[in-house]
């Protein structure tokens, strides 16, 4: 992509030069170099790139031609019913989102906003082929809100001078403990590597639905160190690796801190060869918090709490295991993490032996499945990494419905710049398991 910040900044520095080449007795008078010109979206805008500000407007579509680039102190909103379709302008390296401010999307149930590629290219071939770089932050970023957003083909190598140049980029990626992060009821189909990796930031992801995620690797948030905050009611299809995994890894000095509670999590971690990672909730290197009232169905492995973890300050309790496969069950407390798993477990949680236990969803075949199929990495069936009709509500006598706590409370976060339309929904734990309570106070994607 080009960089056009990048081009004035030399401009001004070889202004600079030319002046400083002249005779000291010369009196010159230098004005300022600005160096970069920040464009005002407006009513006539269709095409985006390079350093932009202002609103993007209810019903409208976009082309994103470039990196978009919203600069430091300014921010970018889409209203709800816009669509952004990332076409790039030719080259071999896919757009991006690049946000050293905010950047705020406000869909809406009835009208959500799409971040897509064209629709000739929304195909099964491309599900993993990172056609574009969704949003990448800097250590600046204020903001990032996205509600009832769907975003969708995401990854791909960064261009020269963005924050992942020449490496995978993550869907969603922060630097900063003091970045904040709003994900709620939306949807993010197709990501090379991780969906997001959070490096520190204040974070609150409810009711998303997540497909698709990992090509051979990667996670469905990946979570570094000096990270807070809670995911809870989120439903999760075919991860490559882990659906959620909080680690303090790296150079924080805030503890990273995360309850995950009250999400579905369905046929996880069969991308990732060999058993040296979790396939659904992962604690691990230093990380604290809580895992309650999970539904974890058909998944390499359970909850996996490393001895790397802050083991003392994590509990895994009132979680729900299903498996089709012995191969699977004998993974419920995974083997190669079994002593710290179980100095977290808690006494409430509900596993047995195969076939025991069934969730018994409304309208979702649970053993439809062999081994061989969950074990043939990018051949898998496409429905067992997305939602082909299923329905993942609790039918009545459902082993699930009032098995969870709610004796304990979401991990407290200071939001500071996520107020008023853009403020996150602190979920409550809810005492039926899974992402669909009967109260119908969870995940809305139906």
């Amino acid at each position: 992509m080009k960089n056009v910040g990048k081009f004035s900044i030399v401009l001004g520095l070889g202004l600079l030069t030319i002046v400083s080449c002249k005779k000291k007795e010369e009196d010159v008078i230098i004005d300022d170099v600005d160096p970069i010109t920040v464009v005002e979206i407006d009513e006539n805008t269709t095409l985006l790139s390079g350093p932009m500000k202002g609103t993007l407007l209810s019903g409208k579509t976009y082309i994103l031609t470039g990196d978009l680039i919203v600069p430091e102190g300014e921010e970018i909103v889409a209203q709800e019913c816009v669509t952004i379709i990332a076409e790039g302008d030719g080259g071999p390296i896919g757009p991006e989102i690049t946000v050293h401010g905010s950047f705020v999307s406000l869909g809406t149930e009835a009208c959500p906003n799409l971040f897509s590629v064209p629709v000739n290219m929304r195909t099964e071939a491309n599900i993993f082929a990172g056609l574009w770089g969704g949003i990448q932050c800097s250590d600046k970023a204020k903001l990032v809100v996205l509600k009832w957003t769907r975003m969708e083909y995401l990854g791909g190598e960064g261009g020269p001078g963005t924050p992942r140049a020449g490496k995978i980029r993550y869907g969603l990626w922060t630097l900063s403990s003091d970045t904040e992060i709003v994900l709620e009821d939306s949807w993010f189909y197709g990501c090379k590597d991780d969906v997001y990796r959070p490096v520190g930031g204040k974070i609150n992801l409810v009711r998303n639905t997540f497909e698709y995620c990992g090509e051979t690797g990667g996670d469905g948030l990946n979570v570094k160190a000096g990270t807070v905050g809670n995911i809870a009611f989120n439903v999760f299809y075919g991860s490559a690796t882990n659906a959620f995994k909080p680690s303090n890894e790296g150079d924080g000095v805030i503890q990273t801190n995360i309850n995950v509670y009250n999400n579905t999590i369905i046929n996880g971690g069969f991308r990732r060869p060999g058993l040296s990672r979790g396939a659904n909730i992962n604690y691990e290197v230093g990380a604290r918090g809580g895992a309650y009232n999970n539904i974890i169905v058909n998944c390499k492995r359970g909850i996996r709490v490393l001895e790397t973890a802050d083991v003392p300050n994590v509990v895994v309790d009132n979680n729900l295991y299903y498996a089709s496969h012995q191969e699977m069950v004998d993974e419920f407390i995974p083997t190669d993490a079994a002593t710290s798993t179980l100095a977290a477990l808690g006494t409430n949680n509900i596993y047995g032996a195969v076939n025991d236990n069934n969730p018994m969803f409304v309208n979702y075949n649970i053993d439809q499945f062999s081994y061989a199929d969950y074990e043939a990495g990018e051949l898998q069936p496409s429905n067992m990494n997305r939602n082909d009709g299923a329905d993942l509500r609790l039918s009545a006598g459902s082993p699930a419905l009032g098995a969870g706590t709610t004796a304990f409370t979401p991990v407290s976060v200071n939001w500071v710049y996520a107020t008023g339309n853009r403020a996150p929904s602190i979920m409550l734990p809810s005492a039926d398991l899974g992402a669909y309570p009967a109260s119908g106070n969870g995940n809305r994607h139906y």
